[in-house]
């Protein structure tokens, strides 16, 4: 994925003393376990307001919603996860199964399955003092009524949509990846 910039002074501080990497470094693996993001073996190393993060994620949403978790917390200015994989979760196949009409995925008109199009990934956008999820969904979606599309992607980073605030980072959700729900 690569290297990310943030807002080192805004995001959430949940604790008002976290400017000390190791508190801070608390801090936020509290954060991702409550979130219940499905991540393993995941690391997190900071250094002078740069969160290095690697492991295993279970799908790029979950990968892309660590980032942003990372990153929207005061004191971290910058996230690198080149560390951080995204390895799916597969279902086990059943045994002697055939294959039916109904069960077999065929590529759609653009040529990928809805496998492979939920795996585009989510545009980000950082808040503007002003700025509300209907008036994002409106820039970015072209529907203000949309707001819940971006809040859902956001979840369980954002538990209410009108608790946004400027330099926060949000992911908005591909095109293709809305069209596939």
């Amino acid at each position: 994925m690569g290297i990310f910039d943030f807002i080192k002074d805004l995001g959430h501080d949940k604790k008002a003393e976290a400017a000390k990497d190791d508190q801070l470094e608390v801090s936020i693996n509290q954060s991702l376990q409550k979130a219940g993001l499905d991540l393993s073996d995941f690391q997190l190393q900071l250094s002078k307001g740069t969160a290095t993060i690697s492991g295993t994620a279970g799908s790029l949403k979950d990968a892309e919603l660590a980032r942003l978790m990372v990153g929207n917390h005061r004191g971290v200015e910058r996230v690198n996860d080149d560390g951080l994989k995204v390895v799916p979760k597969t279902p086990t196949p059943l045994i002697n199964a055939q294959p039916s009409a109904a069960n077999v995925q065929t590529p759609n008109q653009a040529g990928q399955t809805p496998a492979l199009k939920e795996a585009l990934p989510a545009k980000m956008v950082t808040v503007k003092k002003g700025d509300t999820l209907s008036k994002i969904a409106k820039e970015q979606l072209g529907n203000a009524n949309r707001y819940t599309e971006i809040f859902e992607a956001n979840k369980p980073m954002l538990n209410d949509p009108d608790e946004i605030f400027p330099g926060q980072v949000l992911r908005i959700p591909s095109k293709s990846t809305l069209a596939a729900h």
